[in-house]
């Protein structure tokens, strides 16, 4: 009796290993998969961050001409009260520029647009490569301190830099306030 029940129960360990080693690599390819999808994470908001800054400048530059365009348009109706065009030459001016006006207008609406969507993307990706439910404030400060080193070396643009910094203390607050919920939970 005692060898079959050896015999059943070295099967059963055998089944319990098959199983085992089957979803012990399937942890395996999910961490190499996440380590991967951090990495990938972090290298494209380290691209966004600098092209965030120089698409945001093309922008407002669409942005002044909009403004530009309007006080063309002030102008043009002070021209026209005080005499020094006629409502001919008003209307045709008026007209063209309020044409410019609703195309660059909605240029910049789709523009602004475009890169408001790509950095709620980007940024929802980098949160969540950050998990963090496992940092501390004291590795978001390491973050934050790095970041500032690499701007004091001039590796750094002011405008990322800024950029950055803004993500990385929205990050620091997150950080805080699941410390105090796991703090209160404890309690």
């Amino acid at each position: 009796m005692s060898d079959e029940m050896l015999k059943i129960y070295e099967e059963l360990l055998r089944q319990i290993n098959r199983v085992y080693n089957n979803y012990a690599e399937q942890i395996k390819r999910l961490n190499n998969m996440w380590s991967d999808y951090k990495t990938a994470v972090n290298n494209v908001k380290k691209n966004w961050d600098a092209d965030y800054v120089l698409l945001t400048l093309r922008a407002n530059e669409l942005k002044a001409s909009i403004d530009s365009i309007r006080e063309e348009l002030d102008m043009l109706k002070v021209k026209k009260d005080l005499g020094l065009i006629n409502d001919e030459e008003y209307s045709k001016t008026f007209a063209e520029l309020t044409d410019t006006l609703t195309k660059l207008s909605n240029m910049y609406e789709e523009a602004r647009s475009k890169i408001d969507e790509i950095d709620r993307g980007i940024k929802e990706h980098w949160f969540r490569s950050m998990d963090v439910t496992t940092l501390t404030t004291d590795q978001v400060d390491s973050m934050i301190k790095e970041l500032e080193d690499g701007k004091a070396r001039g590796e750094i643009p002011e405008d990322v830099y800024a950029r950055v910094k803004s993500d990385l203390e929205l990050i620091k607050r997150v950080v805080q306030a699941l410390a105090l919920i796991k703090t209160e939970s404890k309690a």
